[in-house]
């Protein structure tokens, strides 16, 4: 398995020609974290303030160094983790590399573990990657400023996991749309679905109509909810507010969900990507033992 796990990493971190998915897509996080910081430094620039009379100041200032990485990283990263887990994955069939390095059913299993364990060293690459380059925009982002709101490094540490393990969670969800249709659009437009959380927003709607023209569905709007609030793409929702995740009151948090089942809300966004990874690792893995390669 480790021996698979190298050759993964090596492939995708190819520098040369930049065939690696890895530079690949750090180039797309590099021209939108550019474009981010061009449109702050317009907004700040005199010629803003001869056209509109204001500038918007150091933008992200008032905030915690947790909901700057949220602000950074929260939309971007983890999509691409997903895309780049569903183009390996299809790749592996397309290329027949999967078919030479099976040549029994008996490891199929190990194979498949491998690629689990894979999604979340790329899940941790592409994490350290954004945080890196996040910090290295924030003279331009704040104009010199510190932040206004401080975490401990606790709280960093538990938000930064909590982030890790949710989006670790929905790249091993998005190989278990690639690994069951191995079909190029329905696996990357699933994955998007998945890490935007159109899946539990659906759930919600649901859970709300159950009160009116969906009445028939009261008796099921507590576990509509609670599918919801436990998916890994609402986590990584909620971890957009920073570390404040971790300080907040359960009532606070949670509000109109108050039929779900929940817990502490940090507590939970840790738990959340930790069942969402074990989840799919059991579907990849009857997956595996059931389809042909």
């Amino acid at each position: 398995m480790l021996n698979l796990i190298k050759s993964d990493l090596y492939r995708i971190t190819r520098p040369r020609g930049l065939r690696g998915s890895f530079w690949q897509y750090g180039i797309a996080i590099l021209v939108v974290y550019a474009m981010m910081t061009a449109l702050t430094m317009f907004a700040n620039s005199p010629l803003y303030h001869e056209m509109t009379g204001a500038t918007i100041g150091a933008v992200m200032a008032e905030d915690s160094v947790t909901v700057f990485f949220a602000d950074m990283m929260g939309g971007i990263v983890p999509l691409c983790v997903c895309f780049m887990a569903v183009e390996h994955a299809l790749a592996e069939f397309k290329n027949g590399y999967i078919k030479t390095v099976l040549s029994a059913r008996s490891g199929r299993l190990s194979y498949f573990a491998g690629k689990i364990v894979f999604a979340g060293v790329l899940s941790a690459l592409m994490i350290a990657f954004g945080a890196i380059t996040a910090l290295l925009c924030t003279p331009l982002l704040m104009g010199g400023n510190g932040f206004a709101a401080g975490d401990t490094p606790l709280e960093v540490l538990a938000w930064f996991a909590g982030f890790w393990l949710n989006t670790w969670a929905v790249a091993t969800l998005s190989f278990v749309l690639a690994y069951a249709t191995r079909v190029s659009p329905v696996s990357y437009i699933g994955a998007f679905c998945i890490e935007a959380n159109v899946v539990p927003q659906f759930l919600v709607g649901l859970a709300y109509s159950a009160g009116g023209y969906l009445s028939f569905l009261a008796p099921a709007r507590p576990v509509l909810e609670t599918i919801a609030l436990w998916a890994p793409s609402t986590s990584l929702s909620n971890l957009g507010r920073g570390a404040d995740i971790f300080r907040a009151a359960f009532a606070d948090a949670w509000g109109p969900m108050s039929q779900a089942v929940a817990v502490a809300p940090g507590i939970q966004a840790l738990l959340t990507g930790v069942i969402g990874v074990a989840v799919a690792t059991v579907l990849v893995l009857a997956i595996a033992r059931k389809r042909d390669i």
